[in-house]
């Protein structure tokens, strides 16, 4: 009879997720609790287990201006959805950013990081240039901030850093590796074993530099954006990212989502226009989805925001912070939500 007892145990607490077939303890959901510590091994993402890691989540729009969902509700429910990632956009301009406003743009990061960790949510801090195209021009500034950040949160797993978001214009990768070699010493210097990522030139485009000079450290990954024509039924080309990983690259893509083409409307124009209401194709994007589900490649979506315009998740007219349903969801936040997992 007691052995009958213990039997019956042991099969419950399996069944509820506390133990494994062979008794011993089982990691339980898809963050830094099951995960821990990141590392690149073999151009990929791993974990402490030596196993592959893939993150899926959002980002954020810009903190300065959308900072209400960096909250704990929306949190939760992204991890509720399936997302163990939140990619937190700290721009560095126009006014109202963190050049202009240091302070406010570092109270909203690390409300969100907070956030994010306390839902067992992987965080990218991601240091936002687009305007100033070479990270280069503010280099002081962006040393002095991943310092203070790295430095508050140590060596803490569940924490990547982006270091540049887009370099555009004229930046060449040549730009990119001498602000690197300026930036990622000090994370170094906190964080020594902390995932980086940084960005490429062309918005995230243009891979040769990498390819034929990559960075000299370890654990660093390579931000490829892609944003995919909605406007016609065309399925996109995922040609590039395949090509990138069978070179044995490690890419994580730390932007997608949808465009209109050539017709992508500003926020204002697509009020005018209703172009809201025109017919949009987002299953185009299901090859590079498809591809970098089976490749093992991570992902965040952009945008966590009701912005009027077609790279929001949320429709315009969703006045709720947390607890989305589908009613609430543009169709390009329907395709993003129904692939975390």
């Amino acid at each position: 009879m007691r052995k009958k007892i213990l039997l019956m145990a042991m099969a419950a607490l399996t069944a509820a997720g506390v133990l494994c077939c062979c008794g011993s303890p089982q990691r339980t959901g898809n963050g830094v609790e099951a995960h821990g510590r990141l590392r690149v091994q073999d151009a990929r993402l791993t974990d402490e287990h030596g196993e592959p890691a893939v993150l899926r989540g959002m980002s954020s729009h810009g903190i300065s201006w959308f900072p209400r969902y960096l909250n704990g509700g929306a949190m939760k429910t992204l991890r509720e959805e399936g997302a163990n990632l939140m990619r937190i956009a700290v721009y560095t301009e126009p006014p109202g950013a963190y050049i202009e406003d240091p302070q406010r743009s570092l109270d909203y990061l690390y409300m969100g990081i907070e956030s994010a960790l306390a839902e067992d949510m992987y965080v990218i801090v991601d240091w936002h240039i687009l305007k100033d195209g070479d990270p280069n021009e503010l280099a002081d500034e962006a040393a002095a901030f991943f310092d203070g950040v790295s430095a508050h949160y140590g060596n803490c797993p569940g924490i990547l850093y982006e270091i540049c978001n887009e370099p555009n214009g004229d930046t060449q990768w040549e730009d990119i590796v001498r602000y690197a070699r300026r930036v990622i010493p000090v994370i170094r210097a906190n964080a020594p074993e902390a995932v980086i990522l940084t960005g490429v030139p062309n918005y995230c485009t243009d891979f040769r530099g990498p390819l034929a000079d990559p960075l000299p450290y370890e654990n660093i990954m390579y931000t490829m954006h892609r944003y995919i024509d909605v406007a016609q039924k065309k399925p996109c080309d995922p040609g590039q990212l395949e090509a990138l990983l069978d070179q044995g690259l490690p890419i994580f893509v730390t932007e997608w989502g949808v465009t209109l083409g050539d017709a992508d409307p500003s926020a204002e124009e697509a009020e005018e226009n209703g172009l809201r209401q025109t017919e949009i194709y987002v299953e185009n994007a299901l090859p590079f989805l498809e591809l970098m589900a089976d490749r093992e490649v991570s992902w965040a979506a952009w945008a966590l925001s009701g912005k009027d315009e077609i790279h929001s998740v949320l429709r315009a007219d969703c006045g709720k912070l947390s607890g989305w349903t589908r009613e609430d969801l543009t169709g390009f936040g329907e395709l993003v939500f129904d692939h975390f997992q």
